[in-house]
């Protein structure tokens, strides 16, 4: 769908809009602790009212957000700790800018699968939060130009997000001339679409830990980090180049139950789109929206029409139809001896082979149990996104709208 460095970069996006309307309710508790990055001691303060207040969703809701930013801070102190390079690499979620290290610790395949293991589970934890929510009128009324983290973790919050959003697309947003302070009312559609997120972020992980990646790691890993172990001899070198995908010919299934976590984040993204746009459409104020409706001004300033909506909900539509194994991909268009079945992709990732062979794959087709008689998906559907989205802002609306 997306490139996952975007992704993560849209998370930091998320954290850090808003609009330059007066700002004249009280903040809610969760922004005190979000502007002195004391992120830990304000899960601790969150969790306690909701312990006292179990129907607070403004609590709630904070505390899912800070939830999320903490993820992104300890994704952040993990690669500190291992001395990740700022360097415009394109390996997924090892793009987040961290100071320099001067005595960074090694760092190994199964260290690196288990850092990004532990964010997927804060972004699990944070969507459990937010699933909570009930209250369809709630608001987490928010200015988020002071955020803080600990990024590398000496016990000071002094990195703001601002700062790291700035390095992660090049400069600061165009907004900061209008509205320095970046504030917004968050409100019930985007609480679906936090969940969103936390969901497509999970996915995206789930299926990168589910591939063997080892001798990928090795080799790009050395690029980025300056202590990668084991080090390994010549003759081992050559052994993971060998097993590298473009050499051998194929993708290694390591962890095969993490293609169903993976299907099953997809599917909940399909879903809370629907939900997401469900409760934005109903809006009738215009409060400091981070995903307005076409009635609405959105803190982007960039326009969203009808037309948007329902093609992109029609593509979702389509995606989890593919994904619940009601539609079939129609493979035979590009692969040989399908006897014009099409490909269901639900049954490939809950029962999927031990190794997908590209060459074996688009000689002989598919395995006899992936293939079906049936519906396929509706091509028009991806077609139709693109034509409604041709503009130079394309890939920002599609990071936008998840």
């Amino acid at each position: 769908m997306f490139r996952i460095g975007t992704a993560v970069a849209c998370v930091c996006l998320f954290l850090l809009q808003t609009s330059t309307q007066a700002y004249e309710d009280r903040p809610p508790l969760v922004e005190q602790y979000l502007h002195s990055g004391q992120l830990q001691a304000g899960e601790h303060a969150l969790q306690a009212v909701l312990r006292q207040s179990p129907k607070d969703d403004e609590a709630r809701f904070g505390l899912g957000l800070l939830q999320i930013v903490r993820g992104v801070e300890r994704l952040g102190q993990s690669f500190f700790d291992h001395g990740l390079k700022n360097t415009n690499n394109w390996v997924p979620f090892v793009r987040l800018p961290v100071p320099v290290n001067p005595d960074p610790a090694p760092i190994s395949y199964a260290r690196f699968r288990r850092i990004l293991d532990d964010f997927c589970k804060d972004m699990t934890l944070a969507d459990g939060t937010l699933a909570g929510i009930t209250d369809d009128n709630v608001k987490l009324r928010i200015r988020l130009a002071d955020i803080k983290i600990d990024i590398d973790g000496d016990g000071q919050a002094t990195d703001r997000f601002l700062d790291i959003l700035t390095k992660l697309m090049g400069s600061p947003p165009d907004l900061l001339k209008t509205n320095p302070e970046f504030r917004v009312h968050f409100d019930r559609g985007d609480v679906a679409w936090f969940r969103a997120y936390c969901h497509l972020l999970s996915g995206m992980l789930e299926l990168y830990l589910a591939i063997d990646t080892e001798a990928e790691f090795h080799f790009f890993a050395k690029e980025i980090f300056p202590r990668v172990r084991p080090v390994l001899s010549e003759a081992e070198e050559k052994v993971l180049k060998d097993k590298q995908m473009m050499r051998s010919g194929g993708i290694r299934i390591s962890d095969p139950k993490r293609l169903s976590q993976f299907r099953y984040h997809l599917v909940e993204v399909c879903k809370l789109n629907r939900e997401t746009w469900r409760y934005i459409r109903a809006e009738t104020d215009d409060d400091y929206e981070w995903l307005p409706n076409s009635r609405q001004k959105g803190v982007f300033g960039m326009p969203v029409r009808e037309e948007m909506i329902n093609s992109w909900l029609s593509m979702m539509d389509e995606l989890e139809a593919i994904l619940e194994g009601k539609k079939l991909l129609p493979v035979d268009m590009i692969m040989h001896n399908t006897d014009g079945k099409g490909l269901n992709l639900k049954t490939l990732l809950e029962d999927p082979p031990g190794k997908i062979d590209f060459d074996m794959v688009m000689r002989d087709g598919p395995a006899a149990k992936y293939l079906e008689k049936g519906p396929s998906m509706d091509l028009n559907a991806i077609f139709s996104v693109m034509r409604v989205f041709d503009n130079p802002l394309r890939m920002g609306y599609f990071a936008w709208f998840n």
